[in-house]
């Protein structure tokens, strides 16, 4: 079950001004792959990991015995089969609209690492280079889920209720989104596809020896899967899948072909692959695939390995891996403690025994059906793992859980099959965070025989309702390239105020007032025509909303292209008791002690519960005096929780985090 209820607005810290971002605006970039940057981070923490003195020791004889067995058998084998699972991050999309990409593009991308690194014949991934190499690697999508479920290895989460853009290195990726997705990265290899606020950054990876909790794989939406297979439709030079064949590879244990540059032949300083020549910088050269020699004085004088996945040369250039990075690969599978999952030490591969009667039900999305009306309908998948047709069950679902409804599906769905089912509508009259929940029983009017995939949940943001408000104020803090920066506000289609572009090199304050009227709606809009937002790189900005009691609407950065915000003034009927942040918990993120503050301090909440990111309960509590305001949090393992505060007949959920 996935629950998601917290809103963050994650600034870019120094941590986030890496040299991914620091390069030139006008500079044109081809591929990007942030590996290197991410790695220097995590070394501070990770100082064994690969990318260290002591990891390469470790590993130099292990990877001289894989070379001494393959060069006395050369047969082809299969050695490793790595489990796969691929987080598909998507802003609440139909599936194949957008970052909610379809089974077939994410199955697509499983098909390209298969056919490279087992150098298949008659694919792209195949070449006659001497040096060239069947990995002996392959990759398999998972068929159970950690908590023992059927699934076929696709994993879809709508997460814009936290963010629509996700970061490089040291942001709001590996802070708050691989965490809160992850699944057990010693049985699965993670790989997420994301909708990245960078432009121009393709993916990164994870080298072996690091966290767990952050483990694996990420690549931009739109260079994930291959343009080769039927129904997939991707743009671009980067459109045939090798984005995920280049950061598997360091997942693995691959480093660049052009790292230390030009070392010699041996290249001990670079990527440890004595067959890679020497590059002395990355290739680029666009989709000519043109060959090129940019280390004259190795020996021998050998051209760049242009067509090595590990370089930066376009898709169509890449079909290379070779002996010595394969047998660093084997290695690297063959480690201790690398954390690197396959089918000898991971099921997840292995289908679960049928049952006659198994529904499951996964909330597609909730559709907005107007701005400011707290009005949703919600799209839900029906889908049949029984072997038994299935002809009907019944779904209840509930908001923030409140009463329970009813509908009465029936259909015909064979195994395996599923269908997209557009439910009554929903209305909140609070705005903030809620929940809907729902659950599938009953199919074919029997007993499930797997239960495990009958709930699930979203969170989803309603417009929260400032009614007595006069004016929002703006107040932006332009990054270095203000020239990017436009912003609207409007009422309807109409366009009451405008802003920018301003100028470059200028960031001094920007402040504007906007009056504003009775049960109305606004739409606040900003936009930044570079798509990388006003936090991280090229200085740091960022922007607020605020009410004329100086109430915060909305604190953003990290946008990437645009970022939208809808402001209502219509009288919703919210319960004073929570409204304008009446309700607060300090101190958030909190080690050991957590405190519930409330503004009217005589008039003390009923209960609390807490929450796992499962949505699972782990401590509930009534409360009668003062003293259970404040929470013992010291016990928690350190991730995410939420606490749901209640009062009569209302409630509100709000975030933490334990560290």
């Amino acid at each position: 079950m996935k629950n998601f209820t917290i809103k963050l607005f994650v600034l870019c810290v120094a941590l986030g001004s890496l040299s991914l971002n620091a390069q030139d605006k006008n500079v044109v970039q081809t591929r990007e792959c942030a590996t290197d940057e991410y790695n220097q981070l995590l070394l501070q923490t990770n100082p064994k990991m690969m990318g260290s003195d002591a990891f390469e020791r470790e590993l130099a004889p292990k990877v001289a015995a894989i070379k001494a067995q393959m060069a006395s058998n050369p047969q082809r084998v299969l050695q490793f089969t790595i489990p796969v699972v691929v987080h598909v991050i998507h802003n609440g999309e139909p599936i194949g609209t957008g970052a909610n990409i379809s089974d077939a593009q994410v199955i697509s991308q499983i098909q390209v690492l298969n056919e490279d690194f087992r150098r298949m014949i008659g694919t792209r991934g195949f070449n006659s280079n001497p040096v060239g190499a069947d990995v002996e690697v392959e990759f398999c999508l998972a068929q159970q889920t950690p908590d023992g479920c059927i699934t076929n290895g696709i994993d879809r989460i709508d997460m814009s209720s936290v963010s629509t853009t996700w970061s490089g290195p040291g942001g709001n990726t590996d802070s708050v989104l691989k965490p809160a997705t992850i699944w057990d990265s010693s049985k699965y290899m993670n790989m997420w596809s994301v909708n990245f606020s960078s432009s121009t950054l393709l993916g990164f990876a994870q080298f072996p020896g690091g966290p767990a909790n952050t483990d694996g794989v990420v690549s931009n939406y739109t260079y994930f899967g291959s343009n080769d297979a039927p129904g997939v439709n991707i743009p671009g030079v980067f459109n045939l899948g090798r984005t995920m064949t280049h950061e598997v590879g360091h997942y693995l244990g691959l480093y660049h072909t052009f790292e230390g540059g030009c070392t010699g032949s041996v290249d001990t300083a670079g990527d440890f692959c004595s067959d890679t020549p020497p590059v002395a910088s990355a290739n680029s050269n666009g989709s000519a695939c043109v060959p090129n020699n940019s280390c004259s004085t190795d020996v021998p004088n050998l051209p760049d390995m242009i067509e090595n996945y590990m370089d930066y040369t376009t898709d169509a250039c890449m079909n290379i891996f070779t002996l010595d990075q394969k047998a660093r690969v084997i290695a690297v599978l063959n480690g201790v403690n690398n954390n690197r999952p396959d089918t000898s030490n991971s099921n997840v591969c292995t289908p679960l025994a049928p049952v006659n009667n198994d529904v499951s039900i996964q909330v597609n999305s909730l559709n907005s059906n107007g701005a400011c009306t707290g009005n949703f309908t919600p799209n839900v998948r029906v889908q049949n793992y029984g072997t038994t047709s299935l002809t009907s069950a019944i779904l209840t679902y509930n908001v923030d859980g409140g009463s329970n409804s009813t509908f009465n599906w029936v259909g015909s769905l064979a195994n395996g099959q599923f269908v997209n089912v557009e439910l009554p509508a929903i209305t909140v009259t609070s705005g903030g965070s809620h929940t809907y929940n729902i659950s599938a029983s009953s199919p074919n009017g029997s007993s499930d025989q797997r239960a495990c995939n009958n709930s699930d949940a979203l969170s989803f943001e309603s417009t929260n309702s400032y009614p007595t408000t006069t004016e929002i104020r703006l107040n932006i803090i332009p990054d270095n390239y203000g020239a990017e920066i436009r912003w609207t506000f409007k009422s309807g289609n109409t366009t009451l105020y405008s802003g920018g572009p301003y100028t470059n090199g200028n960031t001094n304050p920007i402040n504007q007032v906007f009056p504003v009227n009775p049960n109305n709606c606004y739409t606040f809009t900003i936009t930044d025509s570079a798509g990388d937002g006003i936090c991280c790189g090229f200085g740091i900005g960022s922007y607020t909303l605020k009410t004329d009691n100086n109430t915060t609407i909305r604190l953003g950065a990290d946008y990437g292209a645009s970022e939208v915000t809808q402001i209502s003034t219509i009288a919703l009927g919210v319960d004073e008791y929570f409204a304008d942040g009446n309700v607060s918990l300090y101190p958030n993120p909190t080690s050991n002690q957590l405190t519930i503050k409330v503004g009217q301090t005589n008039d003390l909440p009923n209960g609390y519960e807490i929450y796992n990111m499962l949505g699972q309960s782990i401590n509930k509590k009534e409360i009668s005096t003062n003293a259970d305001m404040t929470i013992d949090a010291s016990a928690l393992s350190n991730g995410m929780y939420f606490i749901r505060i209640s009062k009569d007949n209302a409630s509100v959920t709000l975030p933490f985090i334990k560290k």
